[in-house]
């Protein structure tokens, strides 16, 4: 979660104009009374700008945080640019409306209020709502902006994270990562991670036919060989049926082979299928050594002689053992 803050600052208007620049938040840890701390460095700079440059838009200035109400806000001003200065803070660049900028010039208006999100968990600032001219100096804690805003919350979570290891590791709070990985080398070092033995049931080591000693991982991998053998296991009764069918099938290409070459006659159609189908070999013998015993011209031989009105006995057997239709016949020859 992040709380929503408004502070007022300083405007320093130089030479009668408006500043082209002013600084945003100061560097380093900041107070708000009432509110508590909030900090502000190079790392809650990089997170704003972040946020900042995701959204595409301009921050606006309003005049007396009208943006927050449900009234007309017309703008003072764009925030257009964001910098960090060491020592110094968030520096932003500010393209004034004709107005304000004659208003700050008369000094009319001294001072700007910014809206800005402050993560809970390490008190920086990750974001900024808008940014107010104003002359009275309010605080307020304003929840309903964070549903506005939709803000990301990683990089709180980040941090917390990384809070609590160098809280664990004894470091300084604000320890660099180059630090903590530092020391987390040095833990490491001091006291090696050491494995608990793993202990398998002997009746399980036993059934998968295992050592005693071997792991988890080779208990897993002995399983999984298990499941992938089974999945190329068939029993005895499919193992049958399956060659029966393609002895079957294997039967009557051969046979209708036999009777598309003339080595058959229709009527001995019931013959070929049942010595085929029990003798395959031999049955090929014969088709080997058969004589033509129905002559090839009875036969069609070009798609254009065919009609399914005209279609010879052989040629309706052949095509119904081939699974092919009168019509096809008559279109594909």
């Amino acid at each position: 979660m992040k709380g929503a803050w408004i502070i007022i600052a300083n405007i320093e208007a130089k030479d009668g104009q408006a500043p082209e620049w002013i600084l945003l938040f100061k560097e380093g840890w900041n107070e708000i009374e009432g509110e508590g701390k909030f900090l502000v460095d190079r790392q809650a700079y990089d997170i704003v700008a972040k946020n900042v440059s995701r959204r595409g838009n301009d921050v606006v200035f309003d005049y007396e945080h009208q943006t927050l109400k449900d009234v007309k806000a017309p703008a003072s001003g764009w925030l257009k640019e964001l910098r960090y200065d060491d020592k110094i803070g968030f520096m932003a660049k500010i393209d004034w409306t004709e107005e304000a900028a004659e208003y700050i010039a008369k000094n009319e208006y001294r001072y700007f209020s910014p809206v800005f999100f402050v993560s809970k968990s390490n008190k920086r600032v990750v974001d900024v709502h808008s940014v107010a001219l104003t002359n009275t100096p309010k605080i307020n804690h304003l929840h309903p902006l964070l549903a506005k805003l939709g803000a990301n919350l990683q990089e709180e979570k980040d941090m917390d994270f990384l809070k609590k290891i160098i809280a664990k590791l004894g470091l300084a709070e604000d320890a660099s990562e180059e630090k903590v990985m530092e020391a987390v080398v040095v833990l490491l070092d001091k006291e090696p991670v050491i494995k608990e033995k793993e202990v398998i049931a002997k009746d399980v080591l036993a059934a998968l036919d295992l050592k005693d000693g071997d792991d988890t991982s080779v208990v897993v991998a002995s399983i999984h060989a298990l499941k992938q053998s089974e999945k190329g296991v068939v029993s005895k009764d499919e193992f049958d049926k399956l060659q029966a069918r393609l002895q079957k099938r294997d039967a009557d290409e051969i046979v209708a082979k036999a009777l598309a070459t003339g080595k058959i006659t229709p009527d001995q159609i019931p013959w070929a299928s049942e010595y085929a189908g029990r003798d395959l070999k031999g049955f090929e013998v014969f088709v080997t050594k058969a004589p033509v015993v129905m002559p090839l011209h009875k036969l069609p031989s070009h798609k254009d002689e065919v009609d399914a009105n005209v279609l010879d006995e052989a040629t309706q057997t052949v095509a119904k053992m081939m699974d092919v239709s009168a019509e096809d016949i008559k279109k594909y020859g």
